[in-house]
């Protein structure tokens, strides 16, 4: 019966209630925008830096000498491939990690943080986002894309080189011989700092260069489906490797690591991480970006949480009278307290959906906006546009948090009208 009196009185004094339904849409719009922008920003960080270091988990393999490499990687990848749920792809990879690879052109050179090497007959689809402003990823899977490259624009730029251009590609073979390669530009691709300086091969052209079978790699890398844990598909990866090759417990970031791996190794090891455990480095920018999101969010909500505290204030005020006629009908003072809590919960649910609604139509015009000329915009980007990332559990927790949030606001004018006596509900004036 309350629940049906708080709708009933909604609807008939929606107009006293308007101001405050456009209040809490409008904050819960913004927080919307907030949380969908934040996660679209994190997804894209993640979907870059899983180009960068081999997929959502990786699986290195390292040589007793600390060399790179996975012995004969095929079976494995067909294992990975076959037995893991969540994985979109499962593709081998050849990855330099020295630091002398050099491209030059026209006279100019730029070193490269690595050169890694693609099984784009498998990998393409993982290149469909990056941001291409010249050719793309497609032309590598084909015939055309044997002796092909893929640089940085920031290394296109200082080169001079365009699409279609033949640059020389050094680097040092394994037998720490120096090797140069002509290749064309198949792309030319803008990428952030934090995951640029980096040119993407095919991985039998990079194997024939530093002098290995063509079949070679020294990663496996693992693309995950969307939603999937990043944790548990690393631990199955972790379990179908060890039952086929001597593996490296899990680790928890890039040092430890580096620190099982100095121990003392009879043979080849593998070693399987995931992209939590790469990015734990930098852990602390994404928390920092995400402890700022909070914060703003937590900001608009007390911001609407005071605005509906005093507006109920004066809803009270102005049906003191009807409050009396409720009282002097029989109805006690905690059906009184519940009557305007429900009719602020129903309220906040009606105006978030609504502010929801709102929240979702401006994130789709805000990704309509080019952001490529803004400073570091292309880490938290995707093509130079804003992406959003806005899942079913997050919108409920806002949801949740926001009539939550009404609630607890309303409930302390609430239990002023609680108090309201009769005789002296009937004396107010108005």
């Amino acid at each position: 019966m309350t629940v049906f009196l708080a709708l009933r009185n909604l609807m008939l004094q929606r107009r006293r209630y308007t101001m405050i339904a456009v209040a809490i849409a409008c904050g819960f719009a913004l927080i919307t925008v907030i949380s969908g922008a934040s996660g679209g920003a994190m997804a894209a960080i993640r979907a870059k830096a899983a180009r960068y270091f081999a997929g959502a988990v990786s699986v290195t393999g390292y040589s007793p000498s600390g060399v790179q490499r996975i012995s004969d990687p095929d079976p494995l990848v067909e294992l990975l491939a076959s037995g893991l749920d969540g994985a979109r792809s499962v593709s081998k990879r050849t990855i330099y990690y020295r630091t002398d690879a050099e491209v030059f052109f026209g006279g100019e050179s730029i070193r490269q943080r690595r050169l890694v090497g693609v099984d784009f007959s498998r990998e393409t689809a993982e290149f469909s986002d990056m941001d291409f402003t010249q050719g793309g990823a497609d032309a590598m899977a084909g015939p055309d894309g044997a002796r092909g490259v893929l640089i940085s624009a920031s290394a296109a730029e200082l080169l001079g080189a365009r699409l279609g251009d033949r640059v020389e590609l050094f680097l040092t073979t394994d037998k720490g011989q120096y090797n140069t390669a002509s290749l064309v530009v198949r792309g030319v691709f803008a990428e952030t700092s934090l995951f640029g300086y980096v040119a993407y091969v095919r991985n039998e052209d990079l194997n024939e260069l530093l002098g290995r079978p063509v079949g070679s790699a020294t990663d496996i890398a693992v693309y995950a489906e969307p939603g999937t844990d990043l944790a548990s598909l690393a631990r199955e990866a972790h379990r179908l490797a060890s039952g086929a090759r001597d593996t490296m417990p899990l680790a928890a970031d890039r040092d430890e690591r580096q620190e099982a791996l100095r121990a003392k190794r009879s043979g080849d090891v593998l070693v399987v991480m995931s992209l939590d455990s790469q990015l734990a480095q930098i852990a602390d920018i994404m928390d920092a970006f995400m402890a700022v999101t909070y914060f703003v969010l937590a900001v608009f909500v007390l911001i609407v949480m005071v605005g509906i505290l005093n507006t109920y204030r004066v809803i009270v005020y102005e049906r003191t009278k009807e409050i009396g006629t409720m009282r002097a009908l029989g109805m006690g003072r905690g059906a009184v307290v519940r009557l305007f809590t429900f009719e602020a919960a129903a309220l906040a649910l009606a105006s978030s959906v609504a502010g929801l609604a709102i929240g979702l139509a401006l994130l789709r015009a805000l990704g309509f906006v080019d952001l490529g000329a803004i400073p570091a915009a292309g880490m938290f980007t995707s093509r130079g546009r804003l992406v959003y990332s806005l899942g079913t559990a997050q919108t409920l927790m806002n949801l949740a948090a926001m009539v939550l949030a009404v609630s607890l606001a309303a409930l302390g004018p609430a239990r002023s009208a609680g108090s309201i006596r009769p005789a002296d509900a009937m004396r107010a004036e108005g």
